[in-house]
């Protein structure tokens, strides 16, 4: 059932198809060079489908096969004629692919580039299996679809491109990784070769002496070796982060359940060993912080540090409270991401700007200044609309007495004027936070691009 010896083809025509496929002319070298553009652009634009093009329409796999015949029927000449095109396919896809990324207006490293530069294990086991899928392809009578599935899978292209991308922004770890993700495809393809043709008993073009042939396997076995052992290394990094990450989630899960507390956003940092949560509502003690990091032990995570973040509501917020108030407000991912970063960054450069200008406007009610960086940031979270907020006392001086104190004012600097239940509801919120009775609140509207009819122009003046 297993057999490959019933459909595969003569000697003599497996020779001339993996000797035609290592040739360094004509046809493979055009075939070469739009190979390397298509792999180019592929990776500058992050489009998988062209990547995949590139890879079927690669001529490295003969050349690499071809290095593997040689050392199987012991055409140690052949091997290294094989290994000299080779490297000359490989030197002209790096110099073009450089040229191509260092001309380009597009130098930000996409997914599909950056997903070549850190090989793991099972980069290894891939080219290996993939390899021997290819050259029990090559020897059939019959060719099947087994070579183009076997050319995306081991993918030689995409990293000699990826290695020219860092040559062209001199990133020499994007260069080092992609070139060893090649290596390791190369060496595995070509180790797959030499296991089944030596298992096909195929005719030897010349005669070595034990010793040699020892020699050569020798080497062989040796350069696997330190051939996987970063790959190894690097796949139990990947594994190792993955597993800190669940037990991150665990952590989060299982500890953060304090009433009227909630967490708003969470990121797990494997890198620099970090946890950082952000939280609203009533503020957890001291105490409890303390033993949360501690409880980081039980879960493998003891040398990772916790930062946890906290916009304090005093009457705290339900869980439904917090999902309400996001769904809400947060129609697409892109406020979201907004949201969650008010809690996660306390200042804003471009909220402290805006605080500024309202100041400024203040300064006709006679106020002095009342720090609302913290209020303007706990407001818009909840209203969006909101994008900063500036107040001051009001006092008022009548000749020939005293000035007195009359409350304080506060503008509202917004996108979009709160409903009269919203302005409200942010009175009696300001009421509480400034600890004081009476509070004036002055909405500042922008602007809006958009037209609007007279009417509704009318109706928005009236409601600010």
């Amino acid at each position: 059932m297993f057999s490959l010896r019933w459909d595969m083809a003569d000697p003599d025509e497996i020779h001339n198809t993996i000797i035609s496929g290592a040739k360094l002319q004509g046809t493979n070298m055009c075939i070469l060079m739009l190979a390397i553009l298509i792999a180019s652009i592929g990776l500058n634009m992050n489009s998988t489908a062209v990547i995949i093009g590139a890879m079927l329409i690669s001529p490295l796999m003969g050349g690499i096969t071809a290095i593997g015949y040689g050392i199987a029927t012991n055409d140690l000449t052949l091997s290294k004629g094989a290994a000299i095109r080779l490297g000359i396919q490989v030197v002209i896809c790096l110099i073009t692919s450089t040229i191509y990324f260092t001309i380009s207006p597009i130098t930000t490293a996409s997914s599909e580039l950056l997903a070549r530069t850190t090989p793991t294990a099972w980069d290894v086991l891939i080219a290996l299996f993939g390899g021997l899928a290819g050259i029990i392809g090559q020897t059939r009578k019959e060719k099947s679809n087994v070579i183009p599935g076997v050319a995306i899978a081991t993918a030689l292209m995409p990293p000699l491109c990826t290695a020219g991308y860092g040559l062209a922004r001199h990133r020499l770890d994007y260069f080092g990784g992609a070139l060893y993700l090649f290596f390791i495809n190369s060496f595995f393809i070509c180790l797959a070769a030499i296991v089944v043709l030596k298992f096909l008993r195929l005719p030897h073009g010349n005669d070595i002496s034990p010793k040699a042939l020892k020699k050569i396997h020798r080497n062989i076995a040796f350069i696997t070796v330190i051939t996987m052992l970063p790959s190894i290394y690097l796949g139990y990094d990947i594994v190792k982060k993955t597993m800190d990450n669940s037990s991150a989630e665990k952590f989060i899960t299982e500890n953060f359940d304090f009433d009227g507390t909630q967490i708003v956003q969470k990121t797990i940092d494997t890198d620099k060993r970090m946890i950082e949560v952000a939280l609203l509502g009533k503020k957890i003690s001291t105490a409890d912080t303390k033993a949360l990091q501690s409880e980081l032990k039980a879960f493998g995570l003891g040398d990772y540090k916790l930062v946890i973040t906290q916009t304090e509501v005093e009457s705290g917020v339900t869980a439904d409270e917090v999902e309400k108030m996001l769904e809400k407000n947060a129609d697409d991912e892109e406020t979201q991401n907004k949201v969650a970063q008010v809690f996660a960054q306390k200042e804003n450069d471009d909220l402290k700007a805006e605080n500024e200008n309202l100041k400024a406007q203040l300064d006709s009610y006679q106020s002095y200044d009342i720090d609302m960086s913290d209020i303007a940031e706990e407001l818009a979270i909840v209203y969006p609309n909101i994008t900063g907020a500036a107040g001051g006392h009001m006092s008022s001086h009548s000749v020939g007495s005293p000035t007195t104190v009359n409350g304080i004012a506060v503008v509202l600097y917004e996108n979009k004027a709160l409903t009269d239940e919203q302005l409200k509801t942010v009175t009696e919120l300001l009421k509480k936070r400034l600890d004081v009775t009476n509070v004036t609140v002055i909405q500042q509207v922008e602007k809006q691009k958009d037209t609007t009819s007279k009417a509704e122009s009318t109706d928005k003046k009236k409601k600010n």
